[in-house]
């Protein structure tokens, strides 16, 4: 091993680089705790330097309970490094409650899932030193922080195992085993087609229903029920995402059908969870092979208020939830009651997403600069940010100061005489490789936009409730609103109840969309559609009281 020396690194000193954190975990002796190392770990070890910090004193912070090694390496380790793992570590307010939970199910064996540093094998070592536990992550620095944890708080039957938790293999045990964890939020764009695949095979063995939109979270909870005996427990904390999407039909089935959902904590969106995460928290409590006919789910103001998992919230019938495609309205009771004589949004009007430019400083233009180039006659005006209909008194209007959004018809020949300003214009795009965009590569021709002017234009994702608009002049909306298109035929006046409407109960649509970690809720267009609102007979009666 090289003795080259670094900085002394001490409780109150963070360490200057990923190999003075490794070098903490070989002096606090990683190689020897919790089993064989993987040939990853033992190459970060050989190439570690000499340690010349407080070993004592990061020993007795852990014992403490605090975990300076696993803060420092996620301050160290770039941001886009850590999302690709989905490594965002949980802070004890969560990880606490979460092993009480477990615990108190008396296992013979606790599996911290995806560990990190080891914060849920090293909460429950400290309660019982004796308790076996297994602690399972890909990223091989990780698991060294966390061999160096169980060692320094005196874990007597720990396993440390650099692997994939899909496809790690693990020993039975004689006793119950508690599953615990936060599984990696890895989206599905950034997961192979072999990961994709094995998550498929593992739904059908499950006779769950799956999703190639799924993330890494999803994949957990299904090996959790591979690697599982009947009886065994569960408590993740997921990002709520998947109470709501199509993609999360899949966990929503499993714990109705074989993972046996016991309660649901839901994090109130505006409060932080993670600390270095923008995510919305759910804890998931089950037990492998239970059918319940009913599941607790509680709703609580912050992380710190988890408290007890066994108590408080509603107990809803599984029925219930079965019926039901998205939860998160579910913890809400107020929003569980049906209203009678309403009707879906979608009935009504088809909701569809504004025009995505590809390049808005190129496309969007103010009225000055599109006169200047000579392009006004190419140009329609547009709504191209949300404050517009936020801050508009539920109608907009075309005014002098309205953004223009270039948007020649396809038929449009930029070569034929009385052209050249658009020519010339078009001519610079291609020299900013404009037309090379992902967008503009696929549409024919590469410039024409194809924006549309819905008669009613709703912003949808804010940290407030979406706000509605007439749109009597007929301004084109890009992708930061959604367009409303009758269904139906529909009078002017019943279009303005429609808007008065939902805008008069803009309070009561918070929570129907999918929220994230501060607040913000996104509705996509089939959850816009979703909302209930009076039938078109009756929307005269609400125009007539604006």
């Amino acid at each position: 091993m090289t003795q080259r020396p670094l900085p002394l690194f001490s409780t109150g000193t963070p360490p200057s680089s990923v190999e003075e954190v490794v070098a903490a975990c070989v002096a606090l002796g990683a190689l020897v705790t919790g089993g064989p190392l993987s040939p990853e770990e033992e190459r970060l070890a050989r190439q570690a330097p000499a340690y010349g910090g407080d070993v004592e004193g990061l020993r007795h912070a852990m014992q403490q309970g605090s975990d300076p090694l696993g803060d420092a390496y996620c301050a160290l380790r770039p941001s886009s490094r850590r999302r690709a793992l989905g490594a965002f570590y949980t802070p004890p307010s969560v990880v606490e409650p979460m092993v009480a939970w477990a615990l108190s199910r008396s296992p013979g064996r606790v599996v911290d899932a995806g560990c990190g540093s080891g914060r849920f094998a090293a909460a429950a070592v400290r309660q019982d030193p004796t308790l076996e536990v297994v602690a399972v992550d890909v990223d091989p620095a990780a698991t060294l922080v966390a061999r160096a944890v169980l060692g320094a708080i005196g874990s007597q039957r720990a396993r440390v195992v650099n692997a994939d938790y899909l496809r790690v293999s693990l020993a039975r045990s004689s006793g119950l085993t508690a599953f615990v964890g936060n599984p990696p939020y890895v989206r599905h764009h950034d997961l192979g087609p072999e990961t994709k695949a094995w998550a498929k095979r593992a739904a059908a063995e499950q006779g769950l229903p799956f999703s190639g939109l799924a993330g890494l979270h999803v994949y957990f909870l299904l090996a959790t029920m591979k690697h599982a005996r009947r009886g065994d427990v569960g408590c993740f904390v997921t990002s709520a995402e998947w109470l709501d999407v199509g993609y999360g039909k899949t966990l929503r089935a499993a714990l109705l059908n074989g993972l046996g959902g016991e309660s649901l904590h839901l994090v109130d969106a505006r409060a932080k969870a993670f600390d270095d995460a923008l995510a919305t928290a759910v804890v998931a409590c089950f037990e492998v092979g239970a059918r319940r006919k009913e599941m607790r789910l509680r709703r609580v103001s912050s992380a710190g208020l988890l408290g007890a998992l066994d108590q408080g919230g509603s107990i809803l019938p599984s029925g219930e939830l079965q019926a039901a495609s998205r939860w998160t309205p579910l913890f809400s009771p107020s929003r569980r009651q049906a209203s009678p004589g309403m009707v879906r949004l979608g009935d009504v009007v088809r909701v569809s997403r504004g025009v995505a430019t590809g390049n808005n400083a190129f496309f969007v233009l103010s009225l000055d600069r599109a006169e200047a180039l000579r392009l006004r006659r190419w140009c329609v005006p547009a709504l191209t940010r949300a404050r517009e209909v936020l801050e508009a008194p539920g109608t907009v209007h075309l005014g002098s100061d309205r953004k223009l959004l270039l948007d020649p018809p396809r038929g449009t020949d930029p070569t034929a005489e009385g052209n050249r300003a658009l020519r010339e214009y078009l001519a610079e795009g291609r020299a900013l490789k404009v037309h090379e965009g992902y967008l503009c590569t696929h549409r024919a021709p590469w410039w024409h936009v194809g924006a549309k002017a819905p008669p009613i234009v709703a912003t949808y994702m804010a940290r407030q409730a979406p706000a509605f608009a007439l749109n009597p002049d007929g301004l084109a909306v890009l992708n930061v609103f959604h367009g409303l298109y009758p269904k139906l035929p529909l009078t002017r006046v019943q279009l303005e109840g429609l808007v008065a409407y939902l805008n008069e109960n803009r309070a009561a649509l918070r929570g129907a969309g999918r929220t994230y970690q501060g607040g913000l809720e996104k509705f996509e267009p089939r959850e816009m559609e979703a909302l209930l609102v009076p039938p078109p007979e009756r929307l005269p009666e609400f125009a007539r009281s604006t």
